[in-house]
């Protein structure tokens, strides 16, 4: 894998809602690998392989992640913010931030105080110090509107693991690329087509754009997913998920049971581990949206299993994310039209 390539993709900002400029890279490392690249009005990029193949398979990551826009400047030159997607406002205060300008980056600071530390956070008492000592300054370089991210970089650790923000989901939209690549390298006949999405952290709206588009026979989301093996974690919640011990496959409502059978049966032939986890209705994921698009899709979910999620520093195992790209790789060259999916069959 193009490890390389995931590291930019962390170091890129993409709040929900504002993904363009790593969309943009995407599109610039996806060119030499693909038939050709579809983009929508959502901010959507599509790589496809195969397109004249009459039997399609999306995979769909999303590329945006969490964090906060700006809403008004006070006039001690200090900046409110609002929440994009699922944030945890106490882990703001005291932390650095990017704000993503037209004019390029503007760092600053959370204000934190002795309240703070005494109470629950949330985004609406959040305040951004810039340096500027008035409205009016503040107001020469930065917009409301422009999006914020927490100014944090990767780590490598011990046994294979990385830490960063913002790997819900980089990690997965790396995967369905790299797993378009790696189909190719194995001779893959059927239409794939690795779709990054935008907007999973706010309305969805990239993969139910996206799947509309394609009207794909199979869609497969590939998210990050709660791993169970840290304290504060109870495994009777969901499953025992664990960090190194492969990608997640999903029994849920949505998805088709062919799918999970034929994903297993792949992993067992070329020895990828893999592990369970259940959600009996909504998982939390484009695999929502998926399935609801067009005719109704046989749709499926395989995640990265990640702890610490919506943190400033998200850890996963760097030998799932590459056991999630060789199964969703070796699965693309196992299905075909004659793969049954009718829940009936």
């Amino acid at each position: 894998m193009n490890q390389d390539f995931l590291l930019r993709m962390l170091q890129t900002s993409s709040v929900s809602g504002h993904e363009i400029t790593l969309q943009k890279h995407v599109i610039e490392e996806m060119q030499s690998y693909t038939d050709t690249i579809v983009t929508d009005l959502t901010g959507n990029v599509i790589s496809v392989l195969n397109p004249e193949a009459k039997f399609k398979v999306m995979l769909a990551g999303h590329i945006d992640e969490i964090g906060l826009i700006l809403t008004h400047v006070l006039d001690n030159g200090l900046i409110r913010v609002v929440k994009a997607g699922g944030i945890d406002a106490n882990h703001y205060p005291g932390h650095k931030v990017v704000i993503e300008t037209s004019q390029g980056p503007v760092y600053g600071a959370v204000v934190s105080s002795r309240e703070m530390t005494k109470k629950n956070v949330q985004p609406e008492d959040l305040l951004i110090d810039i340096g500027a000592a008035s409205k009016k300054e503040a107001l020469e370089h930065i917009s409301i509107g422009d999006p914020v991210r927490l100014d944090t970089d990767y780590r490598f650790l011990l046994n294979k693991r990385l830490s960063a923000r913002a790997l819900d989901d980089r990690s997965g939209a790396f995967i369905v690329l790299e797993a378009l690549k790696r189909a190719k390298e194995l001779g893959v006949e059927i239409g794939v087509y690795a779709a990054t999405t935008v907007g999973e952290e706010t309305t969805m709206r990239g993969a139910r754009w996206a799947s509309e588009r394609i009207s794909p026979n199979v869609a497969i989301a590939v998210d990050v997913t709660y791993a169970t093996d840290y304290p504060g974690t109870d495994p009777a919640t969901s499953g025992d998920v664990r960090l190194g011990k492969g990608p997640v496959l999903c029994h849920s409502s949505i998805v088709n049971p062919h799918l999970n059978a034929l994903l297993k049966k792949v992993a067992n032939q070329h020895q990828i581990p893999y592990q369970e986890e259940t959600f009996v209705g909504r998982t939390g994921t484009d695999a929502d949206q998926m399935h609801f698009s067009s005719h109704g899709i046989a749709t499926a979910l395989v995640s990265l299993p990640l702890r610490y999620m919506h943190s400033p520093d998200e850890v996963c195992s760097l030998e799932d994310i590459q056991n999630c790209i060789e199964l969703l790789a070796q699965f693309l060259v196992s299905i075909d039209a004659s793969t049954p999916l009718d829940p009936f069959i």
